[in-house]
């Protein structure tokens, strides 16, 4: 397996492309100014399915150049998806590009497991960034959204917002998982489970 960066857009959002052997890929959060990505994925991969952690105008703008895949949405997050104002497109001046019902949207729950080809991603719910925030772990490697940041975490004013819950979010994904465990947030650098709780003055 592996697992590539695409940093896009005036968010500076990270989206990850992770990949087999056989040239298949799953593409987490793909996010705003994603055509060059788009156009490097479908150069070179057959994607499969797209994993979003929240529905962020930043973190699903990109849906937009593979709307015949599967997405993965965390139930609780299907309002937020269908909200200008809650996915922050109407902050950008922009209203929503699309709605649930116009694509093939999958509601995943806490613990799910989703099988797609041979990855195997399990889904942890992840409030306080927004209502539906949640993290896909594949093997040690944890796709974190706007939860866990380097030293840091998302902001919580946003709409759907929960500081209490973020921090118990936070404390859970320290919980579950060791020190091993390497985070890819999205935004800024990528991180670990163990330096994170060291480190992170958001966890306690």
């Amino acid at each position: 397996m592996k697992i590539e960066t695409m940093n896009t857009g005036f968010y500076f959002t990270n989206s990850y492309i992770i990949s087999n052997d056989k040239n298949e890929c799953v593409i987490v959060d793909p996010g705003l100014g994603y055509k060059k990505a788009a156009d490097y994925i479908k150069s070179k991969y057959k994607p499969l399915a797209i994993l979003i952690t929240h529905a962020h105008m930043d973190h699903i703008d990109g849906i937009t150049y593979f709307t015949d895949l599967p997405i993965y949405l965390y139930n609780k997050e299907k309002e937020v998806f269908d909200d200008s104002e809650l996915n922050l497109y109407e902050m950008i001046d922009r209203s929503s590009p699309y709605h649930t019902s116009d694509l093939d949207i999958r509601l995943v729950s806490n613990d799910e497991i989703i099988n797609i080809s041979d990855f195997k991603f399990r889904v942890i719910y992840t409030p306080g960034h927004t209502i539906g925030s949640c993290c896909y772990l594949i093997g040690d490697d944890l796709f974190t959204g706007d939860t866990l940041f380097h030293m840091s975490c998302g902001r919580c004013d946003f709409p759907t917002g929960d500081m209490r819950m973020m921090e118990e979010s936070l404390n859970k994904l320290m919980n579950l998982f060791g020190d091993d465990v390497k985070c890819y947030p999205g935004h800024e650098d990528l991180t670990t489970i163990g330096f994170e709780r060291i480190h992170n003055p958001f966890i306690r």
